[in-house]
């Protein structure tokens, strides 16, 4: 095995994980899933009805994209190019954690410290998939 693979698989094995638990949690148990969301990225958000509406829709689309992510490590090297979108994902995501970093923190009571721990979390992601996507090119 050598080490893009294994960095790979590292990381999309919890990814793949983690958007399975978190889709599951918003579709079925909204109530719990701010809770857990509370704990996981520390967020408190202000109004809770409207959210937990809107886990559905997020709770669906972050179960798909764990079954994806399951789909790629049933075999990594046959499946790697779908790496590129979770790249973008990654990427979005961390963008939007950057430039709304203040909203994050005055609206959602998310601290800095907490918002740079998952930007670089997705940034560690989006680099593991990008050298492993050019090592199979």
């Amino acid at each position: 095995m050598d080490l893009p693979f294994f960095f790979a698989f590292t990381y999309l094995l919890p990814f793949s994980v983690y958007h399975v638990i978190q889709g599951f949690v918003s579709v079925f148990f909204s109530d719990f899933a701010i809770k857990f969301n509370e704990s996981l990225y520390g967020f408190k958000p202000k109004e809770t009805e409207q959210l937990k509406m809107t886990f559905k829709p997020w709770g669906s689309l972050a179960f798909a994209i764990g079954i994806v992510g399951f789909v790629i490590l049933s075999n990594l090297d046959k499946y790697f190019l779908f790496l590129i979108p979770l790249a973008i994902l990654l990427a979005f995501r961390a963008g939007y954690r950057f430039l709304y970093k203040g909203e994050l923190r005055s609206y959602w009571k998310v601290s800095s410290i907490q918002n740079w721990r998952m930007i670089l979390i997705q940034i560690l992601g989006i680099v593991v998939f990008t050298i492993f996507t050019i090592s199979r090119l």
